[in-house]
């Protein structure tokens, strides 16, 4: 296997096996590392490394779930038009996405591309097949369905029992 396709966790469960599917070659387009970019300035900006690469970590990871949408910016702005239903609050809370930190940005930006370019070197165990996360000042009904895997930073992040919604 090359550099595009690693195996990130050779002992993953089967209803986790998704895990190891190696990207599409369009997530790398400039389109989708913008939105993942966006995913990480918006959602963890204010976190450490590991924190910010936790969350790009669970935005790849639904990019190769089957349950949800096929591309990065697909799974960053899912449901968007419903307020308060989306599955990366940012993008559905009312505010306008404005980039008023240059560095954070630059620096998301840099870390999407990174993270694009090597998963495996970027990927983190300890997050694993993570599709889930939250802040720790929120106490989601979700969260008691799935198990929880780590928190890093100001997020607690999740995987589902079963791999999937089923």
């Amino acid at each position: 296997l090359g550099k595009n396709s690693p195996i990130l966790d050779p002992k993953i469960d089967a209803a986790h096996a998704w895990l190891n599917d190696p990207l599409p070659a369009s997530a790398r387009s400039a389109t989708e590392v913008k939105c993942l970019a966006t995913a990480v300035y918006f959602e963890a900006r204010g976190e450490p490394e590991k924190g910010q690469i936790a969350v790009a970590q669970v935005v790849l990871n639904r990019l190769k779930n089957p349950a949800y949408p096929k591309t990065i910016c697909g799974v960053v702005y899912q449901n968007k038009d419903k307020r308060n239903q989306c599955q990366f609050s940012f993008a559905c809370d009312g505010i306008p996405d404005r980039i008023t930190e240059e560095d954070a940005w630059n620096q998301s930006l840099a870390l999407a591309r990174r993270v694009l370019n090597d998963e495996q070197a970027s990927y983190r165990p300890d997050i694993g097949a993570s599709t889930h996360y939250h802040a720790l000042y929120v106490r989601p009904d979700w969260a008691r369905s799935m198990h929880k895997m780590e928190r890093i930073g100001g997020h607690v992040f999740y995987k589902t029992i079963k791999g999937g919604w089923s």
